[in-house]
């Protein structure tokens, strides 16, 4: 297989996951039919099976693109020995609520449809689920450690699901053509979990 017919069906894979995505945002798991998505990505419904082995591996990569693209971002913040802890969980902060904006219809599936997965698909995807939130941990033991005083005396894990199911949140509510950009979020909510009177 030559480079150009690798970046090809590596694109192709991409836009079929992309496609799934919000038909399964729309239509649900069982809605969203393979002979629709094949139509939509404009290959022959055969083809689909080049790239996937049935439609259950399919909801596993929308599921996983979106955990894998946010986890990969992560560990260069917290691995970046240039950033003050406070300033690595802004970044997280601003990572998380940036790909749940981009993922927004991934996020949509995953609450509704992650029952469609069997126990040993659903297993995997939320192990990797597990290892993001022992990452984002890992920047709140951080900051327990400095003289900042956050978060000391409370318990790690509890912090991380605050923080992240606050975020969360913001693909039920987040407009790209609203007033604020993720960015803008990301520092109020800094702000309001980590409150001095001025930016970080």
């Amino acid at each position: 297989m030559t480079r150009r017919h690798r970046a090809k069906k590596v694109n192709q894979r991409e836009k079929i996951i992309a496609i799934a995505s919000r038909l399964m945002s729309e239509k649900g798991y069982k809605g969203a039919s393979l002979q629709e998505i094949a139509d939509l990505v404009g290959i022959h419904k055969s083809t689909f099976f080049h790239y996937f082995k049935n439609k259950e591996e399919l909801l596993l990569a929308v599921l996983r693109i979106a955990i894998e693209d946010v986890t990969r971002n992560l560990l260069l913040i917290l691995e970046d020995e240039n950033l003050l802890p406070e300033e690595k969980l802004r970044q997280a902060i601003v990572n998380h609520l940036d790909l749940l904006a981009k993922y927004k219809d991934n996020v949509n599936v995953y609450h509704s449809e992650i029952r469609f997965l069997s126990e040993k698909n659903r297993w995997k995807y939320l192990e990797t689920r597990k290892y993001y939130a022992s990452c984002f941990e890992k920047i709140i033991d951080e900051i327990k450690e400095t003289d900042s005083g956050y978060f000391r005396g409370l318990d790690t894990k509890i912090v991380t699901f605050g923080i992240l199911g606050m975020c969360n949140w913001l693909v039920k509510w987040f407009k790209e053509s609203g007033p604020f950009n993720t960015r803008d979020i990301a520092d109020i909510f800094c702000k309001m979990i980590m409150q001095r009177g001025n930016s970080l």
